[in-house]
C-alpha cells in the first residue's frame, strides 16, 4: 500500500468519526448538563437575576462550543441575546430612578464640556451624570468626561474623543459604558470598538473586575466586550496592539483575542474578522459604516487565505 493511499484512508476515518460525533453531538451526560444550565438559566432570567443567568447560560455555551450543529445552540445563543437585553434595561430603569433622586446635584447641561462630540447616534441612547440628564443626542453636541452612556436595544452612537487622541468609539445595541477620561473607558455591558487612526499609548480600558491599558505604535481598531462575570474580552480588528495588566501583557493581531481573569490574560479562540457576530457588534443601523470597514473586509479575506494555507 502506498504512503498516499495510506494518508488517504486515514484522514478519511478521521473525518468519518468527526462527522459522527457531530451527528450525535454530546454524550448523555454533557446533553444532560447543557439542559440543566439551560432550565437554570431560563429560570433565573424569569426572576430578573440576569448576572446568574447569564452565568449559567455561558457555562451551557462552553460544553456547546464544540457541536455548532447541537439542536439547543440556537435556544442558548438566543436566551443570552434576550437576558443581555434585559438585563441593559434593568439597569438603566435603575440608573434613571437613581439620577431621578439626586438630579438636584447634577450640573447645567450649558456647563458640559466638549471632550467627545457624538459623531453619529440612532434609537434610544442615554447620557447621565455630573450634568443633567440627556435622553435625546444628535450629531456635532458634545459630551464631558465622566458621563455614563447607556444604548437600548435597537440604539447606537459613535463619538470621537476630540481633545487629544482623536479616537472612534462605537456601541450598538444594548450596552453601556462611562467616559471616565479622554484616555480612559470604563465598560459596564454588552461591547465598544475603539479605532485609533495614530499610535497611541496609555488608553485604559476597564469593567467592574479588570483594567487593561493599550498601546500601540500604529492605528488600531479593537473590540472590547464584557463577559457574563464582569471581566474583559479585547480582540484585535486591526493592526497590532499590546496590552498590559500590572506584569502581564499580551501582543495582538487581527483576529487574536484574550479574556482577563482574576490572575491575568489567557489567549482564547481566535475572532473571524469576516462572521455575523462581528458585523453585529460594529456596523448597527448608523447612515454611514465604520471608517475602518474597507480594510476589516481585506483582513478578512487575508484571514480566510492563510487559513486555507495550513
Amino acid at each position: 500500500m502506498s504512503f498516499k493511499l495510506m494518508r488517504y484512508i486515514q484522514r478519511s476515518s478521521l473525518v468519518f468519526f468527526l462527522a459522527l460525533a457531530q451527528a450525535g453531538f454530546g454524550s448523555n451526560d454533557t446533553d444532560a448538563l447543557i439542559d440543566d444550565h439551560y432550565r437554570r438559566g431560563c429560570e433565573l432570567s424569569e426572576s430578573k437575576e440576569f448576572s446568574r443567568a447569564l452565568l449559567e447560560l455561558n457555562l451551557a455555551m462552553r460544553h456547546l462550543r464544540n457541536f455548532p450543529q447541537h439542536p439547543k445552540r440556537k435556544e442558548v445563543e438566543d436566551l443570552i441575546v434576550r437576558t443581555k437585553e434585559r438585563l441593559v434595561v434593568e439597569r438603566y430603569r435603575q440608573s434613571e430612578q437613581s439620577s431621578q433622586k439626586t438630579d438636584d446635584h447634577l450640573l447645567p447641561i450649558k456647563f458640559e464640556p466638549d471632550h467627545f462630540q457624538v459623531i453619529q447616534v440612532y434609537g434610544k441612547v442615554f447620557a447621565r451624570k455630573i450634568w443633567k440628564d440627556r435622553n435625546e443626542l444628535a450629531p456635532k453636541e458634545y459630551l464631558g468626561e465622566g458621563r455614563q452612556i447607556t444604548t437600548l436595544p435597537g440604539g447606537g452612537i459613535e463619538i470621537e474623543e476630540s481633545t487629544k487622541y482623536g479616537y472612534l468609539l462605537r456601541s450598538v445595541n444594548p450596552g453601556g459604558f462611562s467616559l471616565s477620561s479622554s484616555s480612559s473607558v470604563k465598560l459596564d455591558a454588552g461591547s465598544i470598538s475603539i479605532c485609533s487612526r495614530r499610535s497611541m499609548n496609555g488608553l485604559v480600558i476597564a469593567s467592574d473586575n479588570s483594567t487593561l491599558q493599550v498601546s500601540s505604535d500604529h492605528p488600531f481598531v479593537l473590540l472590547a466586550e464584557i463577559s457574563f462575570d464582569g471581566f474583559l474580552q479585547i480582540s484585535s480588528l486591526l493592526g497590532r496592539i499590546s496590552l498590559s495588566s500590572g506584569e502581564d501583557r499580551y501582543s495582538l493581531i487581527p483576529g487574536n483575542r484574550i479574556e482577563t481573569f482574576t490572575d491575568g490574560m489567557r489567549a482564547i479562540e481566535d475572532l473571524e474578522l469576516g462572521s455575523h457576530y462581528l458585523k453585529s457588534k460594529i456596523i448597527g443601523n448608523f447612515a454611514s459604516p465604520p471608517v475602518f470597514y474597507q480594510q476589516l473586509t481585506h483582513q478578512a479575506r487575508m484571514q480566510i487565505s492563510q487559513s486555507l494555507k495550513r
